[in-house]
């Protein structure tokens, strides 16, 4: 995936660890094995609010949740938020935090299955 808005592991890493979500030990791992592996430890589901999306797992299911909205984002672009007016950037689409929230109700009307739309929003990079 392209990757206008970068956030390298290291730094997302260091992030969460500073927050105590991640043990120093994280330090060395990619994103998605840190994520993967609290998750796995603590039990948890993309229903839970202490979910742990990796960057790049936060931007496949930010797309895919978006199109249950009807708003369809090139996989090759990010999905950014904003505070501001949503629509095309360079290199993505800025969204607001109600349409993750909004696209994670329509996902669960429509499927039976819930997906914390605040733990993807803690994922997602801001412009």
């Amino acid at each position: 995936m392209h990757t206008t808005f970068p956030t390298t592991d290291t730094a997302w890493i260091n992030r969460r660890i500073r927050r105590g979500i991640l043990s120093p030990a994280a330090r060395g791992m990619t994103a998605e094995d840190a994520a993967t592996q609290h998750n796995e430890a603590n039990c948890l589901t993309e229903s839970d609010a202490d979910y742990l999306y990796s960057p790049r797992h936060a931007q496949r299911v930010a797309h895919d949740l978006l199109r249950f909205v009807d708003l369809e984002i090139a996989d090759h672009r990010d999905v950014v938020l904003t505070d501001r007016t949503a629509g095309p950037r360079a290199g993505g689409c800025a969204v607001n935090c109600g349409q993750i929230e909004t696209a994670a109700e329509q996902y669960r009307l429509i499927t039976g299955e819930a997906i914390s739309a605040d733990a993807l929003l803690d994922a997602l990079p801001w412009v």
